[in-house]
Parts: structure tokens; sequence; C-alpha cells
């Protein structure tokens, strides 16, 4: 299944993150995460990734670009995908939300709170990986466009030309 996270920043500079205790494993598998989920049919990434964002932690955001496109081929040959986004906070109250797919005793999100890089560093599970440090390289080194478009987007069509 397509799915999304988006890394959202606040004014301070801190990432949003989400701990979950998927599955409901022992304490020891609790683990934080930026927010995401599945992309639900017929709809576009970065409309989930505000979704998801949303259903999660309360918080509105704003998707400013796309970071990465990761792809997996499962053990049966299938490819699933999913598409890293960054963020930025633009309302909303912070609240420890639901997956509205799960009934309510079988809810995996616990907590959801803003980091500081040195703070992620401090903690013990954080999923992806490249929060501890590629993530915050990547920050530093935005490009100044857009380079995330849902078609029809201008200059990636053919354009009839009339004689």
């Amino acid at each position: 299944m397509p799915g999304v996270r988006v890394f959202v920043m606040d004014d301070l500079q801190r990432v949003l993150l989400v701990k979950s205790n998927y599955e409901k494993r022992p304490v020891c598998d609790e683990f934080w995460v930026a927010p995401g989920g599945g992309i639900e049919f017929g709809e576009f990434s970065i409309d989930a990734g505000i979704r998801e964002v949303k259903e999660e932690t309360g918080i509105q955001t704003v998707i400013t670009h796309l970071l990465w496109v990761v792809e997996e081929k499962m053990p049966d040959g299938a490819m699933n995908y999913a598409h890293y986004f960054l963020g930025r906070a633009v309302g909303g109250m912070l609240k420890v939300g639901s997956d509205p797919e799960l009934p309510a005793d079988e809810q995996v999100l616990l907590d959801a709170a803003f980091f500081t890089h040195d703070e992620v560093l401090s903690l013990p599970r954080v999923y992806p990986e490249v929060l501890r440090d590629e993530f915050w390289d990547v920050l530093n080194e935005l490009p100044r466009y857009e380079f995330y478009r849902t078609r029809p987007a201008p200059g990636f069509g053919i354009r009839r030309v009339l004689r």
C-alpha cells in the first residue's frame, strides 16, 4: 500500500513526532515516528500527508517539499512506496490523535510532541532513522523551487503548437 510520512516543522525549527506502539507490542517496542500512513484510493499523496498529520496530532500543516520517495519490494514481488514530505505547522492544537481504521481499544498512538535535533538524538528509537542526522542536513540544502506537482501541472504535458 502506498504511504506518506510528513516531517512537520514549527517556528522554533522543531520536528513533530508521534509516539507509537504499533501492534501493541511490549513497551520496549515503542518508538517516535513522523506522522503518516496510507494513501486512500483516489487521494493525492500530498493530501494524504495533510490528513494524516491532522488525524494523528491535531496540527494543520502545509506541505512545502517532497524530500524522498522510498520504494520497497515485498517478498511476494509487490511494490510498496512512501513519499516523505516536509511541512510547516500552520494551526491546530497539539494532541494525541487516533487512527480511524482502528477501534478505540486498539489505538497505537501514545503521545505527540515537537523535538529539537538534540532531543531527537536522545530518543531511544525513532523512525525513520534519517531523523537522527540526514534529515537535519537536508533542511539546510533545500531547493528554493517547488518540485512536487500534481497533474495536470504546467510544463509537464505536451504542448500542441498550432500552425
